[in-house]
Formats: C-alpha cells, sequence, structure tokens
C-alpha cells in the first residue's frame, strides 16, 4: 500500500501547507478506516442555503474571468446567447461544418431551444432564469493514474415566471475537471481533496459548509495548491488563447425540453478565439456526447460500420458487470453522436443491431465465457449513452438479475432537488463507499486500469 507524503513534502504545496490551516487544515494523512460519511454533506449537496451562494450569475462570470483577456465589449450575455444560438442554424449554429461531420444525424434547428438566445438570465426579475439546484462530488471520475482528481459539477434548472417567452424544462450542468496539484505523486495528490469533501460530514454548520464550498469551487482556498474548481481551464480550455482540446476533461452539458418538445442532452467545452479586427471571444463549443455511439454504427449503415464492428467486441467485457455500478464502454469519439436524444429510439441499440453485430458480440460473450445473451450486451450499451441512463434504459431487466435504475423522468435532479431512485439506492452509496475506501486505501479499486477511473470505469462514463 503506498503511502501518503506529508502536505509540507509535497513539492508543489511545499510551505504553504505547513504555514497554517485554510478552513479545517492540516488534514489527515494516515492510513485509518474512514466511516460515517453523509450523502447530503459530501456528495450530494442540494441545502438551500448553501446553493444560495452559487447563482448562475457568479459561474458564468467566473469562467469569463479566467478565460484569459476577452474583449470589453464581451459581456456574460453576450457569451450565454452566442452559445444558446447553437440550437439554431447560422454562424454560430448546428449546421456548422464542425458539427456532426460523420453525419450520423442532428436536429438543426431545435426551434424551441433557439428561444433561450433571446432572454437575458442574468437581469434582475427576469421570467426565464437558471437556479441552483444541487452541487455534486464526483470524486469517483478521477483517472486512475491520477491525471486529474475529478469533477465537481454544479447543476442549474430553469425557472419560468408569468410573461416568460418560453415553456418546458432545462437543465445546465457545469462539469469541472479538477487538475491534481501534485501530479508525480500520483492518486494520492488528491488525497487532500477526497479528504475536504468527507470531512464536510463532520461540521454541523450549514454556514460554515456552505463557506467552506464557496472556497472550493470559487475563491481556491479551500485546500493548500489545489485551485478555484469554477475556472474556464478546467471546462475543456486548454490555454487562455488557445482551442480547446477534444481530449482535454471538464465540460458543459445541457438537458433540454424547451416549449415540451423533445428531451435531449448536449456536451460543450470552451474555446478562446481571438483576431486582430474582433478581439477575443469565449465559445461554448457543441462537442460529442460521450459514449453515445450513432445507432448505424450497429445496424451496419454507415460507412465506418465495419470500423465500429471491429473494436466494440473489446467492450463486451466491460458491459458484462455483474455490478450495476461498474457496467461501462468507452467508445472512441469518431463513433458519437452530437446530441442523445431521451424520447426517440435511436439508443436501443438491441433493435438496431444487425446479424453481423450480434456475431461478433457473441463470439466475444463465448470466448469470455460470459452465460449473458446478445441483447442483454446491447441493452447494458444503451444504458451508457446519455439518452439510455436518463429515461430509456429505467427499469430495464440486463441479464444475470440486474436491472437498470431509474430516473425521476429524464432527469436526476429536479427543478426543487429531488434526486432520482437512481442517484439515492444505487450511485450514491457506491460513490460514498468509494471515497471512504480511497481515503483509507489511497488506491483505485482492484483491477483499474490506466484506461479506467478510480472506480473502474471507462474514462468517458458519463453516469
Amino acid at each position: 500500500m503506498k503511502k501518503q507524503l506529508p502536505l509540507c513534502a509535497t513539492p508543489l504545496l511545499g510551505l504553504l501547507a505547513c504555514g497554517g490551516p485554510l478552513d479545517d487544515l492540516p488534514l489527515d494523512t494516515t492510513e485509518q478506516a474512514v466511516t460515517g460519511t453523509r450523502v447530503d454533506r459530501s456528495l450530494a449537496i442540494t441545502d438551500p442555503t448553501i446553493l444560495a451562494r452559487f447563482s448562475f450569475t457568479r459561474t458564468q462570470d467566473a469562467i469569463g474571468a479566467t478565460a484569459g483577456t476577452l474583449a470589453t465589449t464581451e459581456t456574460r450575455l453576450a457569451i450565454y446567447q452566442r452559445w444558446m444560438r447553437s440550437f439554431d442554424v447560422g454562424a454560430d449554429g448546428c449546421d456548422r461544418t464542425s458539427i456532426d461531420p460523420n453525419d450520423y444525424g442532428i436536429r438543426c434547428p431545435r426551434t424551441a431551444e433557439a428561444k433561450l438566445a433571446t432572454i437575458n438570465p442574468f437581469a434582475a426579475g427576469a421570467t426565464v432564469q437558471f437556479v441552483p439546484v444541487g452541487l455534486f462530488n464526483r470524486f469517483d471520475l478521477m483517472p486512475s493514474t491520477g491525471a486529474h482528481c475529478g469533477e465537481y459539477r454544479i447543476v442549474y434548472a430553469m425557472k419560468t415566471t408569468a410573461g416568460a417567452p418560453l415553456a418546458g424544462r432545462g437543465f445546465i450542468i457545469f462539469e469541472a475537471a479538477l487538475p491534481n496539484p501534485d501530479p508525480a505523486l500520483g492518486v494520492e495528490g488528491c488525497l487532500p481533496i477526497a479528504q475536504f469533501w468527507q470531512r464536510l460530514t463532520t461540521d454541523a454548520s450549514v454556514t460554515s459548509r456552505a463557506t467552506k464550498l464557496e472556497n472550493f469551487f470559487y475563491r481556491g482556498t479551500a485546500i493548500p495548491g489545489v485551485g478555484a474548481v469554477v475556472r474556464a481551464q478546467n471546462y475543456g480550455l486548454s490555454t487562455a488563447a488557445g482551442a480547446a482540446l477534444s481530449g482535454r476533461p471538464g465540460q458543459i452539458r445541457t438537458n433540454m425540453f424547451i416549449d415540451f418538445f423533445e428531451w435531449h442532452l448536449r456536451d460543450y467545452k470552451l474555446r478562446t478565439s481571438c483576431t486582430a479586427a474582433a478581439g477575443c471571444k469565449l465559445l461554448v463549443d457543441q462537442q460529442t456526447v460521450k459514449v453515445n455511439p450513432a445507432e448505424e454504427l450497429f445496424a451496419g449503415t454507415h460507412a465506418r460500420s465495419a470500423d465500429f464492428r471491429a473494436v466494440f467486441p473489446a467492450q463486451v467485457r466491460r458491459l458484462a458487470s455483474t455490478d450495476v455500478n461498474t457496467i461501462g464502454m468507452g467508445i472512441s469519439n469518431t463513433f458519437n453522436e452530437f446530441e442523445s436524444v431521451s424520447q426517440a429510439g435511436n439508443v436501443v441499440y438491441r433493435v438496431a443491431a444487425n446479424t453481423a453485430m450480434r456475431t461478433a458480440i457473441q463470439t466475444e460473450l463465448t470466448r469470455i465465457g460470459s452465460a449473458l445473451s446478445v441483447s442483454n450486451i446491447l441493452d447494458r450499451a444503451t444504458t451508457q449513452t446519455c439518452a439510455g441512463c436518463h429515461q430509456v434504459s429505467g427499469g430495464q431487466p440486463l441479464g444475470g438479475g440486474l436491472s437498470w435504475p431509474g430516473s425521476s423522468g429524464f432527469v436526476h435532479i429536479d427543478e426543487s432537488s429531488n434526486l432520482s431512485p437512481a442517484l439515492t439506492t444505487v450511485f450514491l452509496p457506491h460513490r460514498l463507499a468509494l471515497l471512504e475506501r480511497f481515503i483509507t486505501a489511497r488506491e483505485p479499486v482492484p483491477g483499474a486500469t490506466i484506461d479506467d477511473t478510480i472506480a473502474g470505469r471507462p474514462l468517458d462514463a458519463p453516469n
């Protein structure tokens, strides 16, 4: 078992780690079993006193302030409205050549969602606003190499009042990947972050917890050597003046149902674009939706189908897991769509798969000695998509005595901060056990590879 270096001996932290407390520091660096962690304090924060400090305006401004030098006219409203124009056609729209280059299919324009570009959600008394409904500790998404320390999420829900130009439901999720403060230590470099979250459990004061979380997300003063979570670089921006890299961790997601038309999810990363004439702009660039392969690839009707069929069987062993929490698959972006629709059948791979794909899957099942059926594997693949996890797979039998847990109707947290059955009964208890195990053992789960998170799931796993 690896030993954690004392914080003051950590090269990156240096004397800062020994120079006095920030919040409750110094953190415990001895190896001892950790128990009694509370989900509502250390994993999924929904207390309104805490959420009140996490306004949409504050998050947008913190991102803008850390994205590099922007033109003086680049306001939070300009950034937001350009982002929402990605639902429409035009210079900022979804008909750009960078969107869906493999022609897997995307609804463009989305007329209902395009209305979001006409409103100002930051104005006092706005009839359409985005309000915080949850903070999430996704330490379990840390790569087993310690390349970063997991994701820390803020979820906003759309709130409309009388006179609003649109109806329906909508969610924006900021999913920041937090850099490892000491990469040379691997996963052990992230230990202070895990301990910070776990120790929120023993803080009985909601005001104190609110301040600590403010310090963690916005100020970068909660843990020595660990910067603020809400920084542009943590949402996919490679440098303040460079293009976003598709492989850089962190992203922003939307889950929209504007005018009650069609639930769908999209992914974005940040990018700065600078020209001599117009100065710099902060772009919220649409990306592939991770682990959402196109159904045409299973059906054999796309030019890339043969390539996909050659690599998909390698995912069968992961998909055949005996634990719902560790079912997973890792799919190259080459095969992912740019939108995941929760009210369509395009991720029901059991229906889409042709004979050649089914034969390839069965060959691999036979090779690994699994009694699962081909349809079980295809249904498990569906659970890993955004649409599958949010709606399509709820209650689906998966073989081997497993069924996929249900959402709260297209969402895992609603406008009133209520959590889904999938979270409360399956995923959060698993994440809690993982957090406690990591603090105790300082290691990923046994069997995790360099292509996995510390939980033993593929790095791009969205749920």
